[in-house]
């Protein structure tokens, strides 16, 4: 089932499966501006990612000496066990919660509820990670928000760009064909804080930044002034990804990383895990702010 909530520049929608945002519509323009999970292409459009990010080494991880198996981003992304808790004109609230079928691949207790908030021209997306259980737990959390564009007609995807708040020097690690992190790098900014989403930029998967000295990134475009301004500030890494061709553009706030291929599975020593103490709670959030022509 899909809620949504307005105001009297947007409207916005959530699919209860996995909580996923699946539409941003400005009611001046009538743009859709999240990508519509075409199959053919890509199905999704904005997956949660939780309890671990990316891939794992062989699709599996060690625990206090248990080997268990999740798939890529996790198993909160198509979940029809994610509960709607609270609505109001404003706000959606989420849940999931640990079961038996958690415990199987997951050996934690844990809430995590997810909020989406819109005001204004923004929406703000809210995790809480709560540790329910006797010992510390070990997660990864990060969002996947994928947008449309062009966003005019009679424009191209390479007349856009991205602009980062500060002026970047940076590389990224190369993604081998399994989706893991090799300890090879590419140079991918000097001193600029503009990157060309030129064709080609993803043939090779995703960017994934670690070292980033801004917590905000706008798709812009050379030909118009509109913009989509995300802010990450509470999380340490981000992902900025594309199917060649496509016209989409993902740009994932994340808490954690995939696996590197010389992994040792540990969950313990997954690049960016999280260790939460008991009764403690983990909250991140990031910020969408859409700026129409």
């Amino acid at each position: 089932m899909k809620y949504s909530i307005e105001n009297d520049l947007f409207k916005v929608e959530i699919d209860e499966c996995g909580a996923e945002l699946c539409s941003i519509l400005s009611k001046t323009s009538g743009y859709e501006y999240i990508w519509q999970a075409d199959p053919k292409i890509w199905k999704g459009a904005a997956p949660v990612l939780f309890p671990v990010i990316g891939a794992l080494k062989d699709g599996k991880y060690t625990f206090e000496g248990k080997s268990y198996e999740l798939p890529k981003h996790g198993f909160v992304r198509n979940s029809t066990k994610v509960r709607l808790i609270n609505r109001t004109s404003s706000r959606l609230s989420f849940s999931i919660s640990s079961d038996e079928e958690t415990l199987a691949v997951y050996p934690f207790k844990f809430e995590m509820k997810i909020s989406f908030f819109l005001f204004e021209s923004r929406l703000q997306v809210f995790h809480e990670v709560v540790n329910a259980d006797k010992g510390p737990i070990y997660f990864s959390i990060g969002g996947h928000p994928a947008f449309n564009y062009p966003w005019k007609d009679g424009e191209n995807r390479d007349d856009y760009y991205l602009e980062f708040e500060r002026k970047e020097n940076n590389s990224i690690f190369m993604i081998s064909e399994n989706g893991l992190l090799t300890k090879e790098e590419q140079t991918m900014m000097e001193e600029t804080n503009k990157l060309s989403l030129e064709n080609g930029l993803f043939d090779n998967d995703a960017l994934i930044f670690t070292e980033l000295n801004s917590s905000e990134v706008s798709i812009k475009s050379k030909s118009s002034k509109g913009k989509i301004s995300i802010n990450f500030d509470d999380f340490p890494f981000l992902g900025v990804w594309s199917k060649p061709d496509a016209n989409f553009l993902c740009i994932e706030p994340w808490d954690g990383l995939p696996d590197f291929e010389d992994s040792d599975h540990e969950l313990i020593h997954k690049p960016g895990i999280i260790k939460l103490a008991p009764g403690s709670i983990h909250y991140a959030s990031y910020t969408i702010q859409i700026f129409e022509a």
